[in-house]
């Protein structure tokens, strides 16, 4: 006769007493117990972390009033857990609390060294998996991805890279798996540049292009008609200027874009009007500031992000980062230099997306078939 496993006999218990058990392990621990079974996963999804939790927000920025604290140690974990040195350098895109990485130097169990993979992680929940890049995709780190994440919406996260224009790669952490999309552009939006950012919600992603002329709008899931998979939507007139300054970023579910030029600040939100199935944009005006400061930022500097709940936005002009509260409340100075930090200017530079925490761990199907394609990396405590 057989030995009973500890999982089916634990499996028997209470609902009540699962609860509890997991509630009382660790961030790290309660992350591993969501790959033993799918039930085990759905009970700390749908039970244990609702009763950690019942008031805050599962993603949420950090409290600090510097927005970048703690940057360095983030990288030396890292570092840590890829069993190679990283950096901001490295970090291609964040989302709502996720980190996205793409290297070759990682040393793991099934990882060929040499052989590039992305690195998802979440520092919260201890949690890192690695992921093979795309067939074809081995040698050239430097290609675009972005990351797809929203614990309101699923568990599971998505890869989105960027082969060129007119296809691109989708990886699933649920399914494991990796899948091409085609996408038809009109000749003039094919031969566009697009900005190597981009921000997720509600299903899609949103690029800029180079131009200034153009918000790129891409559905993340495959649609039936493939004509529906993107959307080019027009930027405000305001925007199409040459010698103007543009960011995209999220805030409370809406999509904002900034324009910087000469001494004036535009805060625009994208509005979506749905009807019989088709939609329509607007793009209203939320802000309008005048600053004689920004003159020689925008004539002579490069803007390269802003935080939309931080209300800041932030330069570079020669060599060195400049900030710019646009939501100035009298108190202090709105604009001024960011004191000198090389992995926050690094990070500020190559990529720039505000810092989230997120509390909910992500889900993923380990791949027992092909464990070179995804797999859980040790994670120190």
């Amino acid at each position: 006769m057989g030995i009973r496993k500890p999982k089916s006999l634990f499996n028997h218990l209470p609902t009540e007493l699962q609860t509890k058990i997991f509630g009382g392990l660790s961030m790290k621990d309660q992350s591993k117990a969501m790959c033993v079974s799918h039930s085990w996963r759905n009970r700390i999804l749908t039970t244990t972390l609702p009763k950690e939790y019942p008031l805050q927000p599962l993603v949420f920025p950090h409290l600090s009033p510097h927005p970048f604290y703690g940057l360095q140690q983030f990288f030396n974990w890292c570092s840590l857990v890829m069993c190679c040195n990283v950096s901001s350098r490295n970090i291609i895109d964040t989302c709502n609390g996720l980190f996205l990485f793409c290297h070759k130097d990682g040393q793991a169990r099934n990882i060929v060294r040499g052989v590039y993979h992305y690195y998802v992680m979440n520092p919260i929940r201890k949690q890192c998996v690695a992921i093979l890049k795309p067939s074809g995709q081995f040698f050239g780190g430097n290609s675009y991805a972005a990351l797809v994440y929203d614990p309101s919406e699923s568990w599971f996260f998505k890869i989105v890279h960027f082969q060129d224009h007119g296809h691109i790669n989708i990886f699933s952490s649920m399914t494991g798996l990796w899948t091409t999309l085609t996408i038809n552009f009109l000749q003039y939006i094919n031969e566009s540049y697009w900005v190597r950012k981009s921000v997720y919600l509600k299903g899609s992603i949103y690029r800029l292009s180079c131009s200034g002329q153009y918000l790129l709008k891409i559905k993340v899931d495959p649609q039936e008609n493939a004509s529906n998979q993107a959307e080019i939507i027009t930027l405000h007139p305001d925007c199409v200027f040459d010698n103007c300054q543009r960011e995209i970023n999220l805030k409370d579910g809406k999509i904002l874009l900034v324009s910087f030029r000469g001494v004036n600040f535009v805060c625009f939100e994208l509005v979506e009007c749905v009807t019989m199935g088709v939609s329509s944009y607007t793009w209203h005006t939320i802000h309008r500031k005048v600053n004689r400061k920004l003159l020689i930022l925008n004539t002579n500097g490069d803007l390269l992000s802003f935080n939309s709940y931080g209300g800041v936005a932030f330069f570079k002009f020669r060599n060195l980062l400049y900030f710019y509260y646009y939501e100035f409340n009298g108190n202090g100075t709105n604009f001024g230099m960011v004191s000198y930090d090389p992995s926050v200017y690094d990070y500020i530079i190559n990529c720039g997306h505000l810092l989230l925490k997120c509390l909910a761990p992500f889900a993923c199907c380990l791949d027992k078939e092909n464990p070179r394609l995804i797999q859980r990396l040790f994670v120190p405590c």
